[in-house]
């Protein structure tokens, strides 16, 4: 993955719009769709199985429709939109009178943005990226196709053959609204210094530790001079994919099972949180925001030796690969003490726009692409994600991850309960700010405990919640 793609995953992941999407999608809802598999069709013959480089594209139906079919990227790097193109060209070629049209997303626009823009003025792509976190609002304001008749009537493509713990996030109202292409559990790694281990006497950190082990490591290697700090044990961006994998590892969550209230400030989350925040406040082994922001970020004081121990992504490798004089290693995130173990669940998938007028080709084709052995295997070098089809788990089971300590997301991906999206749909955006804002960056200068700041907040979470 590219260092632009890096960058605006991050930011939309971490300043979305998620409200607002919800917000403008209710005012230019596309025309009520035709249930997609009945959609007239133009008959075309079937034409024999592709093969390239030992990967088969599906052999199509009889019943897909001709022409040009569009396609939306978002920050897709040039090395990923030459593999599609090539997948496209395989496609075509696989389903004679079709063309596509694959339009790359500028860099410097607003993804999201262009996206509404086009759907209120009804001239949307046939097929666009999704990433978790809008497929539940897209699909509320009738931007999404349901994919649940696709499903039943395919024979070659069944929702048993996704992960099990992958399909929340794309789940709204019980229904499939967009194809699972890959995920990325987060935060899945700790990545250690080893350098600055070797000089500390502290051991590579292994996927068994829990948080108290990570604790004394990180105090081992931080360093300080009078009241200055010279080295930092452990480092992690304070933003919500974090906090909610400390918050759901020790057994807390944000709201209830009916997500009608908020439980942020019952003992397990608050818990969770004060625990990490008395690393920056208390123990003074990880450097606060302002310290992070003024050495150019939490990566940055990685490679550049200022930290031993980083909490991060799977987006973070093609920047350390490229780091110069940089000796590194990785393993999962560790246990909370209690021994669990929850990452949030990063989402690539593909939305079929409710007003396209060839919505079984669509299907054919989001279904080819994530079936598609190679497309995965190049999609899982740029993106270093677990494909969302099981058959195809070899295509991230490499040497690579494996040295990364990454085997065990198999156990993972396949438990609802060990990988998770928070809910709330189109207002887990705000809500996630105001937690934020009132709890956790307070929690993490000192100003409040995390307590005080949970029972402040969630109150207010809670007429979030029951607002219509």
């Amino acid at each position: 993955m590219n260092a632009n793609l890096k960058l605006c995953r991050r930011q939309f992941l971490r300043m979305g719009a998620i409200a607002a999407a919800g917000t403008a999608l209710a005012a230019c809802a596309p025309q009520q769709p035709t249930a997609a598999p009945q959609a007239q069709a133009t008959e075309a013959p079937v034409k024999e199985t592709v093969v390239v480089k030992e990967t088969v594209v599906a052999e199509p139906t009889a019943s897909y429709e001709q022409g040009t079919l569009s396609i939306l990227l978002c920050c897709s790097g040039p090395d990923e939109q030459a593999a599609k193109e090539k997948f496209n060209e395989r496609f075509a070629q696989a389903h004679p009178g079709v063309k596509i049209d694959q339009q790359p997303m500028p860099a410097g626009q607003d993804y999201f943005e262009k996206l509404q823009t086009v759907i209120a003025a009804n001239t949307a792509p046939d097929i666009y990226d999704m990433w978790e976190g809008y497929v539940q609002p897209y699909a509320k304001n009738g931007a999404l196709v349901n994919l649940e008749p696709f499903f039943e009537k395919d024979t070659k493509l069944k929702k048993t053959d996704l992960w099990p713990g992958a399909l929340a996030s794309v789940t709204y109202e019980g229904s499939l609204y967009s194809m699972l292409i890959a995920l990325m559990p987060g935060p899945v790694s700790i990545y250690y210094n080893k350098k600055l281990l070797d000089a500390a006497k502290v051991d590579p950190p292994q996927s068994d530790w829990t948080w108290d082990q990570l604790h004394e490591a990180a105090r081992k290697l931080t360093i300080t001079e009078g009241s200055n700090t010279k080295q930092y044990g452990f480092v992690v961006d304070n933003w919500f994919v974090p906090w909610l994998y400390w918050i759901w590892s020790n057994g807390g969550d944000v709201f209830d099972a009916d997500e009608k209230k908020c439980i942020i400030n019952e003992k397990p989350a608050v818990e969770a949180i004060q625990y990490w925040a008395d690393w920056v406040v208390k123990d003074k082994i990880a450097p606060n925001a302002s310290t992070m922001q003024s050495m150019q970020g939490s990566v940055n004081m990685f490679q550049t030796n200022l930290v031993g121990l980083y909490m991060g992504n799977c987006w973070d490798l093609a920047t350390l690969k490229q780091a110069k004089d940089l000796d590194w290693g990785a393993c999962l995130s560790p246990k909370a003490n209690n021994g669990n173990r929850v990452f949030y669940q990063h989402t690539w998938c593909w939305g079929i726009w409710t007003g396209t007028k060839k919505p079984n080709l669509c299907w054919e084709y989001v279904r080819d692409f994530v079936t598609d052995e190679w497309m995965m295997t190049q999609f899982n070098t740029f993106q270093k994600a677990f494909p969302a089809v099981k058959s195809l788990l070899s295509t991230f089971m490499t040497p690579e991850t494996e040295a990364l300590g990454w085997t065990g997301v198999v156990d993972i991906v396949g438990d609802p309960k060990r990988l998770r999206y928070p809910g709330a749909g189109a207002k887990w955006d705000k809500i996630s700010s105001m937690i934020q804002s009132d709890m956790m960056d307070l929690a993490f200068t000192g100003d409040k405990t995390a307590q005080q700041g949970a029972d402040e907040v969630a109150p207010k979470v809670d007429e979030e919640l029951a607002r219509e």
